[in-house]
């Protein structure tokens, strides 16, 4: 019998590229054979890459039941958004309005995300960890893919303080799940801050946000963890967004302790801040070029676990403010598929590397096993990147093109090597071209 849809070309897993068909039936791959399967629809993909379907396990897409941020970014406008960038599963962190600290809340994002997505993509979500909720933690096991610790302060109060972190980190290992760190000391950046006021305003902005926020805020921090991790035993950490080179030599020597790295550290250094001012604000803020680069060579060298979004969209007008004041995070979910090329085409990433950087290792972090791998019995997620463009033009960044509310990327003008050909989740075809398939929200 035919297969619901056969999709040809070279297939990525992190131990290869080959050539192959894959035959896919109810959402499912059910084939996978050099040539001679049949389908109802077929799809050829020359001069792609097909990888299993990117997994993002750290985006903000804002949306509670209070609905307060929803201006900034929606479920429905985050799922095209990640689609758009070629992820198929996708990871919502707590600190929104009506912060997820307690079931009930995770349970009605669940619902709104149910209907807002029209199950076209996998949207998990972390539990935030409080020093308030910390016998809550377990009712949230089954609600939630991991949970969130902040060692510096953001919405809703997700803040623990260190000496608070061991009894965080063992509430957590309760639970079997892993756990996602947001690394950065709040006294550093309180003293900091302290010290911002006795200098005066010419200072603070000479001095810009990663003043407020050093290398030794974030450096602090991931010792603390770690030194909690090691007493606590098992669990499962993750070092979100790593901005700092020598975090990478304080981790390694852990074996359960991973961490992640973004589009905007790898690609942007702090010079670029002062050309564009709030727009490139980020917690943990961008650094040295020389650190941009030492973390880009790392990442090459398969030493960082992860390649996530930290997609955190605000409105033009509120990056438009001061750079004190504005709020930080950039948007990334649209651009992550063109930003993957540009790793494979201008920095000479192995694409195995990114098949399990940004589909493999997400998947056994989160212990999703029907997915991360094009093989048979798992779940027909695939991301098709198009490098044909590269012989031809180049993909301009536009935010015309862009389906993220917020309407602005901060890749606005850059030119990359490739594009998202298709995204195809549980079997459909979602993304086309570079384009989400718009009939499918109806």
């Amino acid at each position: 019998m035919p297969h619901d849809l056969i999709v040809e070309g070279r297939v990525v897993n992190p131990e290869g590229i080959y050539d192959t068909q894959i035959g896919i039936d109810e959402g499912y791959i059910t084939a996978l054979k050099k040539q001679g399967l049949r389908g109802e629809r077929k799809v050829e993909t020359r001069r792609c890459l097909i990888f299993p379907g990117f997994i993002d396990i750290h985006a903000h897409l804002r949306e509670d039941s209070s609905h307060k941020w929803d201006y900034k970014e929606d479920f429905k406008s985050g799922t095209a958004a990640a689609l758009h960038g070629g992820i198929t599963t996708v990871v919502d962190m707590p600190n929104t309005p009506l912060p997820g600290i307690n079931s009930e809340r995770i349970i009605k994002k669940k619902e709104l995300a149910r209907s807002k997505s029209k199950g076209l993509i996998d949207i998990l979500f972390c539990g935030g960890v409080t020093e308030s909720n910390m016998n809550a933690i377990a009712e949230m096991q089954k609600e939630v893919a991991a949970y969130k610790i902040y060692l510096s302060k953001t919405t809703g109060g997700l803040y623990i303080r260190e000496e608070r972190l061991p009894e965080a980190i063992n509430a957590v290992e309760a639970t079997s799940k892993p756990a996602v760190v947001h690394c950065e000391d709040q006294r550093i950046i309180e003293k900091r801050k302290a010290e911002l006021k006795v200098k005066g305003e010419e200072w603070s902005r000479k001095g810009i946000h990663s003043e407020l926020r050093p290398e030794e805020a974030e450096l602090s921090a991931v010792k603390k963890v770690l030194a909690s991790a090691s007493a606590s035993g098992d669990t499962k950490i993750n070092i979100a967004h790593v901005s700092v080179y020598e975090t990478l030599g304080i981790i390694k020597r852990y074996k359960r302790v991973h961490c992640e790295v973004t589009p905007h550290h790898l690609f942007f250094s702090n010079n670029d801040v002062l050309a564009k001012k709030a727009f490139l604000k980020t917690n943990p803020p961008l650094r040295t070029e020389e650190n941009r680069l030492r973390l880009l060579e790392a990442f090459k060298e398969g030493e960082i676990d992860f390649l996530v979004t930290d997609h955190a969209p605000h409105t033009k007008e509120e990056k438009a403010s001061d750079i004190l004041e504005a709020p930080a995070g950039v948007p990334n979910l649209d651009t992550y598929g063109n930003f993957v090329a540009w790793l494979i085409v201008r920095c000479d990433v192995h694409p195995e590397l990114i098949s399990r950087v940004c589909s493999y290792n997400p998947a056994t972090f989160l212990g999703l096993n029907d997915r991360g791998r094009i093989e048979v019995g798992k779940r027909a997620n695939l991301t098709i990147l198009d490098f044909d463009v590269a012989k031809q033009k180049q993909v301009k960044i536009s935010s015309e093109r862009l389906y993220t509310k917020c309407a602005w990327s901060p890749f606005e003008g850059y030119e990359f090597p490739g594009a998202v050909r298709h995204t195809i989740f549980n079997g459909v075809v979602v993304s086309e071209h570079d384009e989400v398939v718009s009939d499918l929200f109806i």
